[in-house]
């Protein structure tokens, strides 16, 4: 072994010991409800895998077979005995903050029939949502501050799966339900899942703790239709091809995504491959931001970028060594958002978009911060690599490194947090001196599903006025809120309010004296509200559904 290789396998060693030094505590945030969907995700550990590729993998789900159940439909689950198991978990843990809902599918599969009228149709799926609504509403009646995700469906695949196993067609364990169905075509029982998906859509835009990510075509999309369709209408198309969310309304989600039993596959349920794209797609959409703490913030694009240690400088996000220069990841985050002064826990997500040689990211990482610039300004300078932080500490690492498109998530040590403050905005560097030659490259924050999110934990926060500056106390209500908002502040003139988003852009402003402002035009989400007055300033948090 030359010296060379020899060097390398020690520092490489070095650094995943460093991983054994870095304890994560892991909790149960989702709780797994439902079907057989919901009992195949668990049996295939789909939600903690996805989490843990998406830099969560402190983040856990908890199921048994009374709370998922093979063959279960809604009116299950208005009964006393998954009720009260439910009930006993949501209560019994705190830290569970979403309840991951599959449950309808069985309801509509069961009981239509290609021969309905319209009307028979509508109410089917009116009956079949009624009872899905009540299951939702129990769940938020024993928490109230839960969260219901329902999980929704893919395009089943009767015809294919089960002519291809022709001449045996009735042997096949899904024939009977395709039979009692009348036998549809992919058209028409895609129409009849888009139609109860709309209906559900519908609901979950009303209702701020329910969430809904309809993608029922995503299997085509991700599979694609490599080999032609066994049965009319024929034709492949490749991976990525089919549009979202409703793909190709005639044809199925393909045979190569449904679940393989050796001699034949499954019409309806999906292969472990399916269950992970499905829930990816939901973490992307949902989970990623719904998981974090009291606070995230995405990075700011413009002023992120690479330093290396011999001054070299671009646009992207790039960490490691290459011969005798290091390259790290400057990130800026526009901190004079937060909604409270004081930081208990921080921790940055990073998305690998790429990797040359040897991966530097496999263990603890080097992290300065500085509260403002470490150059002359906020862009990324040749002189940033060697400017003095307020702080710097090796922090540890977690969550995936294995391929692109997975996240790591890297927890500050606390004796950085006090340099994240309101006041001004932050920058971190980040950095593996003196790793083995290798370069990962991360996403930017071109698309805000995979940029850089800094997540905050606050001390103690609330709805409350959350003082961060000089100035009069404020009161901001109702919050949350539907709409309209109106500021209390006595003995103080308004001057100017700003509505700032989570990515720190200014989203509403107002240059007069009223006290009133309505967000019913802007998305739900979380808020900050800058109000400026003629005796200070003021900041709070709020809330609007």
């Amino acid at each position: 072994m030359n010296r060379s290789l020899l060097l390398s396998c020690f520092l490489l060693a070095l650094h995943t010991e460093g991983v054994g030094q870095c304890n994560e505590q892991t909790r149960n945030k989702v709780l797994l409800v439902g079907d057989s969907w919901a009992f195949f995700m668990g049996v295939d550990q789909t939600i903690n895998e996805v989490l843990e590729k998406w830099g969560h993998s402190d983040s856990r789900y908890y199921t048994n077979l009374t709370l998922a159940e093979n063959g279960a439909e809604t009116d299950d689950f208005l009964g006393a005995e998954k009720q009260a198991e439910i009930a006993d978990q949501l209560l019994n843990d705190a830290d569970i903050k979403v309840v991951h809902l599959s449950i309808g599918g069985n309801d509509v599969l069961g009981d239509w029939n290609v021969n309905f009228t319209e009307a028979q149709t509508d109410s089917l799926e009116q009956a079949v949502f009624l009872r899905l609504r009540s299951v939702i509403e129990f769940i938020l009646d024993v928490r109230p501050d839960i969260h219901v995700h329902w999980s929704g469906y893919m395009y089943p695949n009767f015809e294919e799966v089960i002519e291809d196993i022709a001449p045996l067609q009735t042997i096949h364990p899904f024939y009977g339900t395709w039979e009692g169905m009348g036998f549809p075509t992919f058209e028409q029982l895609n129409t009849i899942l888009n139609e109860f998906s709309a209906t559900i859509e519908a609901y979950t835009d009303t209702m701020p703790r329910v969430s809904f990510v309809n993608s029922p075509g995503l299997m085509q999309h991700t599979f694609g239709q490599s080999n032609s369709l066994g049965v009319a209408p024929g034709g492949s198309y490749p991976p990525l091809t089919a549009p979202l969310p409703q793909g190709f309304l005639d044809y199925p989600s393909p045979m190569s995504s449904m679940r393989n039993y050796g001699l034949t596959r499954d019409c309806f349920h999906l292969s472990p491959a399916g269950y992970r794209d499905m829930v990816d797609l939901h973490t992307r959409k949902f989970y990623h931001k719904f998981l974090m703490d009291d606070q995230y913030l995405l990075s700011s694009g413009s002023e992120d970028g690479t330093v290396s240690s011999t001054g070299t400088v671009n646009s992207s996000l790039q960490l490691g060594g290459q011969g005798t220069e290091q390259f790290a990841t400057l990130l800026t985050f526009n901190t004079t958002t937060m909604t409270e002064s004081v930081v208990e826990a921080a921790s940055i997500f990073l998305r690998r978009e790429g990797l040359e040689g040897v991966n530097p990211v496999n263990g603890s990482l080097q992290v300065k911060v500085k509260s403002g610039a470490f150059g002359g300004n906020a862009s990324v300078e040749a002189v940033d690599f060697y400017a003095q932080p307020d702080a710097s500490a090796e922090a540890c690492r977690f969550g995936s490194t294995s391929a692109n498109g997975h996240w790591i998530r890297v927890d500050l040590p606390a004796e950085l947090l006090v340099h994240i403050t309101p006041l001004n905005t932050t920058q971190f560097m980040l950095s593996a001196p003196g790793f083995p030659e290798g370069i990962v490259s991360f996403s930017g924050a071109a698309d805000p599903d995979f940029a850089p999110v800094l997540n905050l934990t606050f001390g103690d926060i609330s709805t409350e006025v959350a003082p961060v500056a000089d100035g009069p106390s404020m009161t901001v209500l109702p919050n949350p809120t539907t709409g309209p908002i109106t500021f209390d502040i006595p003995d103080a003139g308004i001057l100017k309010v700003e509505v700032i988003d989570l990515l720190g852009q200014v989203v509403l402003q107002r240059r007069d004296q009223s006290r009133t402002v309505d967000l019913s035009g802007l998305p739900n989400g979380t808020y900050v509200v800058h109000v400026s007055t003629d005796a200070g300033t003021r900041m709070q948090r709020v809330v609007k559904w």
